[in-house]
């Protein structure tokens, strides 16, 4: 009976860990609030203005037995432009995808910050993405614009995302 009990509990810690990938993006939540004013949404396009994106990485799961083998990692970068009246500090990013089938779910629904450095910030977005035999190629248009606290969009950047499975 106790080896029974014994081997059920390893056989649970092996399918929890090849389930989690506990790998820190760096990414977390921006927080905003409820709505903006009327007076502040048309100060937006003067105070903010769209970044330059662009991707640094894309990797595909793979076969493998370590937790995160099967996960896809996407780097991006952006670079806030000089001249505007915010820093890039004090600025959350929203990404959606404005082109092609978002069937991974690989950005967050609500704006987010990013590892910044300078006028630099790098995101990287973990996804369940599955050995190459599984894997759909990926082919999107993501728009991407900063958010304000009180909850102002800028114009957006948009990127294209392309990869085809196990690359």
């Amino acid at each position: 009976m106790q080896l029974t009990c014994t081997l059920a509990i390893f056989a649970c810690l092996i399918v929890a860990d090849a389930a989690a990938c506990n790998l820190s993006t760096g990414t977390a939540p921006f927080a905003i609030a409820a709505a903006p004013s009327a007076e502040a949404e048309a100060e937006a396009g003067v105070a903010l203005r769209a970044p330059a994106l662009e991707m640094v990485s894309l990797t595909r799961g793979i076969n493998g037995r370590a937790s995160c083998d099967a996960s896809g990692l996407l780097t991006l970068s952006v670079e806030w432009p000089r001249g505007t009246d915010y820093k890039l500090r004090e600025l959350g990013f929203e990404f959606r995808v404005v082109g092609g089938e978002d069937r991974l779910s690989i950005f967050p629904k609500a704006p987010v910050t990013g590892r910044v450095d300078g006028r630099r910030s790098e995101f990287v977005f973990l996804w369940q993405d599955g050995p190459p035999a599984q894997q759909q190629p990926i082919d999107l248009v993501v728009e991407m614009r900063a958010v304000t606290p009180d909850n102002r969009r800028g114009p957006p950047a948009q990127l294209r995302i392309a990869a085809p499975p196990g690359s």
